[in-house]
């Protein structure tokens, strides 16, 4: 049986090249936008740049050690580094694995899950930033809480489903956010921090329109379409792999993200609740 690829990954690795690329970012988080601002590429990594200022608020003063769970291309971690915490980095991604270990010290980055990740040291803080919601709720609080040191904190900057979500086709993702705040006092865990960003993340939609619309899908057109007409044998053999290595659900979703119509500010404000979250152990 042939392999099916890793969208989740190969996406994220995609967005990597596209972000340095056309962004000159090397973030690979939602930007935080003010009232009025040209939301474009040109100044994503402008906006990115705050969503860092406001993460960095919610760390304890240094020096401190840091688990940065899901931390893509080890920018944050590296950042970290530089202002006197000791970072671990897990990502699953041998790409972003590789990039983080040119800017980490020996060591300190960790190609696997969070799930299958295995330590005997205990963290000051456990840091999700965007990668909580790929992660399944009841695996991702407990195992979190065990890696906390005495006094700890558990972050969680990410997007969640508001409480009207109801499974519709909509922008964004992760955990529902009532299931959420549900299973903190199960845990042990209170809320010390909490800030609703969903309002200045939104506007990245428009990014992510102005990319699939304005770009990719007329690139991809145009592809298939000199192909069928130039060689037809290649055409074919193209479409039948890409159907042989991804999913049904996996071609669907990106045949709606090159339409990019449901992806809008407006839908993302609709289906989702975007959080700063700070927890403790009660």
């Amino acid at each position: 049986m042939a392999r099916k690829i890793d969208t989740q990954n190969e996406s994220l690795d995609a967005y990597v090249y596209m972000a340095k690329t056309f962004a000159d970012t090397p973030w690979l988080h939602y930007g935080m936008w003010e009232p009025g601002e040209r939301v474009s590429v040109p100044n994503m990594r402008m906006a990115q740049e705050r969503y860092v200022d406001l993460l960095l608020s919610f760390f304890p003063p240094a020096p401190k050690t840091v688990l940065d769970v899901g931390g893509g291309t080890g920018e944050m971690a590296k950042l970290l580094t530089s202002k006197g915490y000791e970072v671990d980095m897990i990502t699953p991604s041998r790409v972003q694995a590789e990039d983080g270990e040119t800017k980490l010290p020996a060591g300190r980055v960790h190609h696997c899950t969070f799930e299958n990740f295995e330590t005997d040291r205990k963290f000051d803080v456990v840091l999700f930033s965007e990668s909580f919601q790929y992660i399944p709720l009841g695996q991702s609080l407990p195992k979190a809480k065990a890696l906390l040191a005495q006094g700890g904190v558990i972050i969680v900057a990410d997007c969640f489903r508001g409480q009207s979500y109801n499974g519709e086709l909509a922008p964004g993702s992760g955990h529902k956010i009532t299931a959420f705040f549900d299973m903190l006092p199960k845990l042990g865990l209170a809320v010390a921090r909490d800030e609703d960003v969903t309002a200045k993340v939104a506007p990245t939609m428009e990014i992510d329109q102005q990319f699939y619309r304005g770009f990719v899908s007329p690139l991809v057109t145009q592809i298939s379409g000199t192909l069928r007409r130039t060689r037809p044998i290649l055409h074919w053999l193209a479409g039948t792999g890409y159907k042989l290595f991804t999913s049904k659900d996996a071609r669907d979703r990106m045949q709606m993200r090159l339409k990019a119509d449901y992806r809008s500010p407006d839908n993302f404000r609709k289906a989702n609740t975007y959080r700063f979250l700070a927890l403790r152990g009660e």
